[in-house]
């Protein structure tokens, strides 16, 4: 007898593409997409990609790199060699402010523009995303707009070869990494928003459940609480749920507990380990908590984890267009002190986006099964 058998992300997932290694050297891109974008950051690994590429020739047609309203003096210092690099892969090379309201209207224009070029010659064009530098609001507001159109995305991403802390930082001085009043790896609320790129649907009068991935800073997380429903600062019930970042190399797995102590984190609050490095995974766990609590709830994500986490963290909110981002944004960030070097980088090819959108969209449909 047919059975009627709805979609379930699980059997969507192998569709999606794995994280690996990325080598310029070996030809692993296209030489000529059509467009590049980069962050300009303080951390030295802002410049590993764009360096690696024009050292190897590649060309894009246009580039651009992302400013932020922080830090900008500590960005500064990075800007001469990232225009140096850029110079040698495109011609056209522009800056667009990301904390500016007109933003994502300007990628929009940006990529429409681009796909008007490409639209006569028949072919898709081809988008490289470097998030090095990018910060998660970023990074998450980019790929809600590169998701609206039918490119060819390529994610980039440079390891950093040390995270501060380190080990023998924080078992030195652990009240520094999670105090208010001491600048750790970043210091203060400049402010706490709804993602505009990430309204959610909250009408209906039920239950909130909060999403937060943490960061070193206990306060950035509280604001976001306090932003969504302030009584859950105070009896949060089972209503906040806390997803920790596990890092992919097990030395370093001691961040985990440092993260469990810094937002005062026992046993019996509500808690995931999701590994910072897969971002297959983040979307797999959030939905799997969406699903367990959709019906009864109304769901705020805060995306304070890492950077791929994010980008697996837009992926869910493109499935699950009902949960509203809220972003709290640091005042200022420790250049001195947050990243060295780079360790590897490494490639999301996520290739035509018009079939991610299929993929996704699939989860849910229904059809009949013959037995």
């Amino acid at each position: 007898m047919p059975k009627i058998h709805a979609c379930l992300l699980s059997e969507q997932i192998p569709s999606l593409p794995e994280i690996r290694v990325f080598s310029p050297e070996r030809q692993d891109l296209d030489r000529s997409p059509s467009l590049f974008m980069c962050a300009l950051g303080f951390e030295p690994r802002a410049l590993t990609i764009p360096c690696r590429l024009s050292d190897n020739e590649y060309f894009a047609a246009r580039s651009i790199y992302l400013e932020y309203s922080t830090n900008r003096g500590d960005n500064e210092a990075n800007r001469p060699a990232l225009l140096r690099h850029l110079g040698q892969m495109s011609e056209t090379v522009q800056t667009l402010e990301t904390d500016n309201e007109a933003f994502s209207r300007s990628l929009r224009d940006l990529l429409d523009s681009i796909a008007s070029a490409c639209e006569p010659e028949g072919r898709l064009p081809c988008v490289l995303f470097d998030i090095s530098a990018a910060a998660n609001r970023v990074i998450m507001k980019c790929m809600k707009v590169l998701l609206e159109f039918n490119i060819h995305l390529k994610i980039l991403y440079s390891e950093a070869a040390i995270y501060h802390p380190t080990r023998e930082e924080y078992d030195q001085a652990p009240e520094k990494w999670g105090s208010e009043d001491e600048l750790g790896l970043e210091r203060g609320v400049s402010e706490v928003n709804i993602g505009t790129e990430y309204p959610g649907y909250h009408i209906d009068q039920i239950p909130d459940c909060i999403l937060v991935f943490p960061s070193f800073k206990k306060e950035r997380s509280r604001a976001v609480i306090s932003e969504v429903d302030p009584s859950l600062l105070v009896s949060p019930e089972k209503k906040v749920i806390w997803l920790l970042g596990k890092p992919h190399i097990e030395q370093d797995y001691w961040r985990v507990e440092a993260m469990r102590k810094i937002n005062s984190l026992d046993a019996d609050v509500p808690q995931w380990e999701v590994d910072t490095f897969n971002y297959v995974e983040t979307l797999r766990t959030l939905d799997a908590i969406y699903q367990e609590k959709v019906g009864d709830h109304r769901f705020t994500l805060s995306p304070m984890g890492s950077k791929l986490q994010a980008v697996g963290a837009s992926l869910f909110c493109y499935l699950r267009p009902d949960v509203r981002v809220v972003f709290a944004t640091p005042k200022e960030y420790n250049a001195s002190l947050y990243s060295d070097g780079c360790k590897e980088t490494w490639m999301i090819d996520f290739g035509c986006v018009a079939e991610i959108r299929n993929i996704l969209d699939r989860v849910g449909m229904l059809r009949i099964d013959e037995e």
